[in-house]
């Protein structure tokens, strides 16, 4: 069976009766709120090989009046220290990986950034890329800042892929990137075709 658990207000307790030593009996477990207050207020703790009592009537028999029993954690100092250290390693090695994981990504974005989106106005990947990360939000705001869309298919080509970036960079639906003013492709046409109708 577990042994007694001892808290701060047992510490507290002592404290106020002006106790600077405190006995511990064996199979107790001290509270970590307890141990910082111990080491703040500097008592002394002493180990017994007595078993704490299993009941709150045998508690109140078994112990001394001067004493306070205090749960003893079981664990020494050093065996502590490798715990910590192991759980601190563990961390090193996750943030590493993600580390990892997070460089193979920018290198893989890197390998497709010279890819052309927009084959009328020759635009990369990699621009439109930069322009969403420079806090361009819209498929309008990147056509005016890179020129993606504004080449003779007007948009009818890139458009699409564009809008992929965008959701991608940002981490948004297709469905909630408002679309590009669309316009008619405009070209040249002579005169004549106006008055001969």
């Amino acid at each position: 069976m577990a042994g007694r658990f001892i808290f701060r207000k047992d510490i507290e307790k002592a404290i106020k009766d002006g106790k600077k030593e405190i006995l511990i009996p064996q199979d107790a477990r001290i509270s970590s709120e307890a141990l910082d207050l111990i080491k703040e207020k500097n008592i002394s703790v002493k180990y017994s090989q007595e078993q704490s009592p299993q009941t709150e009537d045998e508690r109140e028999l078994g112990s001394a009046p001067e004493t306070v029993k205090v749960e003893e954690t079981g664990i020494s100092e050093s065996e502590v220290e490798e715990i910590v250290n192991r759980v601190i390693q563990r961390i090193r090695e996750l943030r590493h990986k993600q580390g990892s994981e997070k460089v193979v990504r920018a290198e893989e974005a890197q390998e497709d950034d010279d890819m052309i989106i927009c084959r009328c106005e020759e635009i990369t990947k990699g621009e439109i890329r930069e322009a969403i990360r420079s806090g361009i939000k819209t498929l309008n705001g990147i056509k005016r800042v890179t020129r993606a869309g504004m080449g003779l298919c007007q948009g009818q080509t890139c458009e699409r892929l564009v809008s992929q970036i965008l959701c991608e960079e940002l981490g948004v639906k297709r469905e909630e990137v408002e679309p590009s003013t669309a316009r008619a492709p405009v070209r040249p046409v002579p005169i004549s075709v106006f008055a001969t109708g």
